[in-house]
């Protein structure tokens, strides 16, 4: 499945005054995992997602008629979406959540409700919601980081649902 919002990618043009942007759309980059949001003051129930990844990214055609090698992207978005996979992911940094770690457990507890969770079946994330737009804005800075020394923009969609989705960039 390809995110909703990455239709069709246009090919990269190998003029390098005017730049290009590559597409990576794959239906087998992506992860699954549980969650529940904060929406207007309010928790969702706990539920789950097969989420799909999508990254863009947009720089210079190099003189070798290339803008990045395909298999770094691949990579480092992979590499990111294992973390997640089969996860529960809670926000770390929510004013409305709190997550304790205790030895081989995770808690987690907002306004109604409280939720104990193995520790390894856990992410704790550094965003204040579990939100596609959280998710994606924590996915494109960790990709970033993976990819510091190219020379390249980037965007990041997360789809949660088909035609449901969220895209941060650089």
């Amino acid at each position: 499945m390809v995110p909703s919002s990455m239709t069709a990618p246009t090919a990269p043009r190998r003029d390098d005054s005017r730049g290009g942007r590559l597409d990576l759309t794959r239906p087998d980059i992506g992860f699954s995992a549980a969650h529940f949001s904060m929406i207007e003051g309010k928790s969702e129930r706990l539920h789950g997602h097969n989420y799909r990844v999508a990254l863009r990214a947009w720089g210079r055609v190099g003189e070798d008629g290339t803008l990045v090698d395909f298999g770094a992207l691949k990579n480092a978005l992979r590499a990111e979406c294992a973390e997640l996979d089969e996860r529960v992911l809670l926000p770390g940094t929510s004013d409305t959540v709190t997550v304790r770690v205790d030895g081989d457990a995770v808690e987690a507890r907002e306004a109604t409700r409280r939720y104990v969770f193995p520790r390894d079946d856990v992410r704790i994330l550094p965003i204040a919601n579990t939100t596609c737009e959280c998710l994606a804005a924590h996915l494109l800075a960790r990709t970033r980081a993976r990819l510091a020394e190219l020379p390249v923009r980037l965007e990041v969609t997360v789809e949660e649902l088909p035609g449901q989705s969220a895209t941060m960039g650089e």
